[in-house]
């Protein structure tokens, strides 16, 4: 019986210590004190007037407290306000940002380089807002950076050349901005991109050929933009392709054949375009959306098409 209350006791003491250790890193894990600092750069940057540091760590509360002026309201909604870190460095007791979410909240800013500092970071989340300038190549520097999100604000300019050093970019969204010029050719370099949304901006020239190296695109929006040109034949190269977006895209047909290599389409839609005579054959059996709108299509429909049972639009 002695031994069996001696093990009891053992074991409660070890359980009581583990429960211990634990409570206490939780209470002390918190932001690396660098990143601490440039949090309030960032803030300022982005045209944050008022950012409280001090009340709780942003690891802890999942959230940056950021006050809206004259109101005295906070804008930290989980949704659109969120910053998620790694707390196992040191021990478990130092964290690193791992994303940044600022959606939705009418920041006047700039997008800020001093994201930079902050160099764990994989996810930037920046859409929704009135944020100027273009994407800083100090951001290139983030070697687990994965995804850039910057849609819908008023960002001009051209794509910066330097985009090859992005090395493991996999989402690129620039979508809904003021950008102009043609595609800088290094973008074919970012061959770990699986999403390219480039649609609703002043693009002009033609999709460069360097393109082709994209071979990992999963889902591509060039629609709404003033390029010219046709639509390459290098689409085919993209063999994982699902959603393809073209309307209104400036290019003109035809469609070239090699879109019958796409095997895992869900999506193609392609409008007010010229030059679009006949029905293209689509191989994928996965095809849900085919929208061909405005683009002088004549003859009858393929038979083949009632096939795709999975087919929702057309």
């Amino acid at each position: 019986m002695s031994i069996i209350f001696s093990i009891f006791i053992l074991l409660f003491v070890i359980i009581t210590c583990f429960l211990t250790t634990l409570s206490t890193s939780a209470a002390s894990q918190s932001l690396h004190p660098d990143e601490l600092n440039a949090l309030k750069e960032i803030a300022t940057t982005l045209g944050i007037k008022r950012l409280n540091l001090s009340a709780e760590d942003p690891c802890n509360i999942r959230t940056l407290m950021i006050i809206q002026e004259k109101q005295d309201v906070l804008l930290n909604s989980a949704k659109n306000n969120s910053i998620v870190c790694d707390c196992s460095f040191n021990n478990n007791m130092t964290c690193h940002i791992k994303v940044i979410e600022l959606k939705t909240l009418s920041l006047p800013g700039k997008l800020p380089p001093q994201l930079a500092k902050l160099r764990y970071l994989q996810k930037i989340d920046l859409c929704l807002n009135y944020l100027s300038g273009t994407i800083p190549m100090e951001w290139a520097s983030l070697q687990y950076l994965t995804s850039i999100s910057v849609c819908a604000n008023r960002l001009t300019g051209n794509l910066p050349r330097g985009l090859e050093n992005f090395k493991n970019l996999i989402y690129l969204s620039v979508e809904a901005n003021q950008f102009s010029g043609t595609i800088p050719d290094e973008l074919g370099d970012v061959t770990s991109l699986t999403t390219l949304h480039l649609a609703s901006n002043y693009f002009t020239g033609s999709l460069p050929s360097s393109l082709d190296r994209l071979v990992n695109l999963e889902d591509v929006r060039v629609c709404d933009n003033d390029f010219t040109g046709v639509i390459p034949e290098f689409i085919g190269n993209w063999s994982r392709l699902r959603k393809l977006h073209l309307y209104a895209s400036g290019l003109n047909g035809p469609i070239p054949d090699e879109v019958a290599r796409l095997e895992n389409l869900t999506e193609l839609s392609i409008s007010d375009t010229a030059w679009i005579n006949s029905f293209p054959y689509i191989s994928s059996n996965a095809i849900k959306n085919l929208i061909l709108r405005n683009v002088s299509l004549s003859g009858s429909i393929p038979s083949y098409i009632w096939n795709k049972t999975d087919l929702n639009t057309l």
